[in-house]
């Protein structure tokens, strides 16, 4: 399973990579689907603000490890590495930061998502379903975050509904 996400973030470069990158640890702030989220554990990549964060969704806990952090190039990748499901074999989501101009940035998410057995075979559909839905909005999220300063639309009622 493979998703790909593009979008223009009207702010410079340094300050998405601010949000994205260095507060690894509190995308729950802005992402759609985070309840809460948490970095732990020191860098193992120079750089990182940690290596690892967790991750509190309404369907339950995943731990994730920064896999690639480079502020020099605007990347990062991060892998799932425990709460999927027994026939998830990885999932790998990589973002890429390219600044347009001084003042607008291209936003690329790519999220990879490989299952294995029969289960996984069976389950494939149902699971590409169910994660198309929950990363729909994590970009335009992220855009409406560092744009305004506030949480989207989509963010603030889950917010809301979390604090009821």
């Amino acid at each position: 399973m493979e998703f790909k996400k593009e979008i223009i973030i009207n702010k410079p470069i340094e300050a998405i990579w601010e949000v994205l990158g260095n507060q690894f640890g509190d995308a729950y702030k802005w992402a759609s689907g985070l309840n809460h989220s948490k970095a732990f554990s020191p860098p193992v990549i120079k750089g990182a603000p940690s290596n690892n964060r967790s991750c509190e969704l309404p369907s339950g806990k995943i731990k994730e490890v920064i896999r690639k952090f480079d502020p020099g190039n605007y990347v990062l990748e991060y892998e799932v590495i425990e709460g999927f499901p027994f026939f998830v074999d990885t999932a790998i989501n990589n973002w890429q930061l390219t600044a347009i101009s001084p003042e607008r940035t291209k936003v690329d998410m790519h999220l990879i998502v490989k299952t294995k057995g029969l289960v996984g075979s069976i389950m494939n559909p149902m699971m590409k379903m169910q994660l198309k839905k929950q990363i729909a909005h994590i970009p335009n999220d992220l855009k409406y975050y560092v744009e305004t300063g506030n949480p989207s639309q989509n963010k603030a009622k889950e917010i809301e509904k979390l604090s009821n």
